[in-house]
Formats: C-alpha cells, sequence, structure tokens
C-alpha cells in the first residue's frame, strides 16, 4: 500500500513539472513573436546615421546655401554691380549730341560747334570727350571753348593740342552741379580755311565717357555735324563764298564796320578784316571795290 502512494506522488509531482515546462514555453514564445525589434545602438561618442533623402543633391565641400533653381538667371554679386548694370542699360537710352551755328560757311568765316547730350537720366559729374575734325578744312580758334553750364568746367589745356583733334576733359564743381536731361554743355569756335571747291567740313565725337556720383562709367555711341565750305579767299573779297566779288559782299563788311579786336564777337567776324590790321574800315571796304571794278 505504502509502494502505490509512493507511485501516485511520483507521477503527480512528473505532471506538474511537465505543466510548469509547457507554460513557460508557451510564455517565452509569446514574448519573442510581440517583441520590437532590437534598435542597434550606436558606439560610445557617435551618432546614428541619418539616412540620405532620395533626390537631394549631395552638397560639395565649401558650397553653402540651396542649390540654385533650373532656369534662374544669374543675379549680381552685390549692389556695386546691380548699380553698375543699370548704368550701362540707361547710357543706352541716351546720346551726345553736335550742333553747328551755320550750315554754310565762307573761307575765313568763324563758326561754332556745340557739344551736348540729350535725354540722359544719369547725373554726370565728369566727361571726357574727342572731338575730331579736318585741319585742311578748318581750324580751331585758340581760347574759344567755353563751358555753358552752370558749375561745370573744362579742367584741361586745349592750347597746347595738336591740330585736328580736341581732347576735353570737363568736371562738375560739386554736388550741386550735376549735368542731367539734355542740353548743349561746351561750346567751340572754328574757321574755315580756303578751298578750291565747296567741301564738307566734318566735326564728330570719337569718344564719350561719363560718370555719375558713384565712379560707375558708361561709354556714348558717337555723333557728327557736318558744316558746307563754300570755294573761294576771303582774302580775294569774296567774303560770301559765291564764287564772284560783288555788292554783297561789299554789304557784308559794311555791317561790321568799325568792330576790331576789342570787340566781344571778333572772332565770328575778324575774316572780313581784309588786310588784316586788326579792325574793319576803309581800307577793307577799297579792298572789295576795287575787285568789283577789276572783274571783267
Amino acid at each position: 500500500m505504502e509502494r502505490k502512494w509512493m507511485v501516485l506522488f511520483a507521477a503527480l509531482m512528473m505532471a506538474a513539472w511537465l505543466m510548469f515546462s509547457a507554460s513557460q514555453a508557451h510564455a517565452a514564445a509569446g514574448d519573442e513573436a510581440g517583441a520590437p525589434p532590437a534598435v542597434e545602438q550606436p558606439a560610445q561618442g557617435g551618432s546614428p546615421e541619418t539616412p540620405e533623402t532620395p533626390g537631394t543633391p549631395e552638397q560639395q565641400p565649401g558650397e553653402s546655401g540651396s542649390p540654385q533653381e533650373a532656369g534662374t538667371p544669374a543675379q549680381p554679386a552685390d549692389a556695386a554691380a546691380q548699380d553698375k548694370a543699370a548704368a550701362e542699360a540707361a547710357a543706352g537710352q541716351q546720346s551726345v549730341t553736335l550742333k553747328a551755328s551755320a550750315e554754310q560757311v565762307a573761307p575765313g568765316q568763324t563758326f561754332t560747334v556745340k557739344y551736348g547730350f540729350a535725354d540722359v537720366t544719369q547725373n554726370v559729374y565728369a566727361q571726357e570727350i574727342t572731338i575730331e575734325y579736318d585741319p585742311a578744312v578748318m581750324e580751331y580758334v585758340a581760347d574759344s571753348a567755353k563751358a555753358l553750364q552752370e558749375g561745370v568746367t573744362i579742367v584741361n589745356d586745349l592750347s597746347t593740342q595738336a591740330p585736328g583733334k580736341l581732347h576735353i576733359i570737363l568736371a562738375s564743381l560739386g554736388a550741386d552741379h550735376p549735368v542731367t536731361g539734355t542740353g548743349d554743355i561746351v561750346e567751340l569756335g572754328f574757321k574755315a580755311a580756303a578751298v578750291d571747291k565747296e567741301t564738307d567740313g566734318v566735326v564728330r565725337t570719337t569718344q564719350a565717357v561719363l560718370s555719375n556720383d558713384k565712379g560707375e562709367e558708361f561709354i556714348m555711341g558717337n555723333t557728327s555735324v557736318t558744316v558746307k565750305i563754300k570755294s573761294g579767299s576771303a582774302a580775294s573779297g569774296d567774303v560770301n563764298g559765291d564764287g564772284k566779288v560783288s555788292v554783297g559782299d561789299l554789304a557784308m563788311i559794311a555791317a561790321k564796320y568799325g568792330m576790331d579786336s576789342t570787340s566781344p564777337n571778333w572772332n565770328d567776324v575778324k575774316h572780313l578784316d581784309l588786310d588784316g590790321s586788326g579792325s574793319i574800315d576803309v581800307a577793307d571796304l577799297s579792298i572789295v571795290a576795287k575787285k568789283m571794278i577789276e572783274q571783267p
């Protein structure tokens, strides 16, 4: 009987052990199925690697900011470059001008040419101008150049320059005297030479560089003006250049009778001083009268 109870007790113990083992195995299986995957921890001192975003261009060393969008034009590096670009664009809308005081002149007769510009949108404070002409057709009248704008001056000396070219440098005298808009700036005097046949006397700009108060320079297009010079010689008495000495020439001299080298506009009339005495007098009238009588 005692042996029977011992066998029963052993069987119960075995069943209990089997039930406990099965319970442990079931729990372990449940944990394994429901637990989140283990995250690999970075090594000490490092940081998790950030995954690369698809479609994002890799930034090169030394670059900063975002890449420029395709199709977007490059912009000037700074405000100064933008101002310079604006000045150059404005230069294309404005022009220099030359105006002659007469369309036709006789040999020895003086005339003026005025330099200026039109439709200027900038405030101009300095200019460098080169004007050329044919010295065989006309000559520059010494000391005739003068500025026509208040507060603007001719900086350099024109009297020492070679015939045929005038290099003129202009500057404004202070912030209150910019040159802008449309107007004449400088007047130059010329005297027609004696020519064998009617000739076109051309005065032209070959350089015109302007600058605003920021030091931005812009180059203007060139221009020209033409004055026809009649054939003949003033010394011959044909002062109106019509190819003959007549009462018309005598009348021109008579109208300026009494003027001399001290007169304010002497440069404009001194070609009527036929004998070069420095005054328009009876001797000049006599020269013309004599030529009139001698002509067939």
